[in-house]
């Protein structure tokens, strides 16, 4: 597949989730709604990082910072939550 293809499909995939976020803003979803939306960012940076930070074709140590970047961030999503849960509210 061409780069300007791959590009294009890129292109056109990030403008379909952003429709997916901003249509479901007009949804009560409930409690659904915010993992849909974080679902939909997951994807989102998962094209993002593949094609434009070229982490497919990246060696073993871009791809080690960029699964330490993510530990972190779960680990500060938990606490943050445990947080949120542990005092009541």
């Amino acid at each position: 597949m061409s780069e300007i293809r791959k590009l294009a499909v890129a292109y056109v995939s990030l403008l379909l989730l952003l429709a997916l976020t901003v249509g479901s803003s007009f949804f009560d979803l409930g409690g659904f709604n915010s993992g849909l939306n974080l679902a939909i960012a997951v994807a989102k940076a998962v094209i993002i990082a593949t094609l434009f930070m070229h982490l497919a074709t990246a060696g073993t140590l871009p791809r080690l910072a960029v699964a330490a970047a993510g530990l972190w961030l779960a680990i500060l999503f938990g606490l943050t939550l445990a947080g949120q849960w542990g005092n009541g509210s």
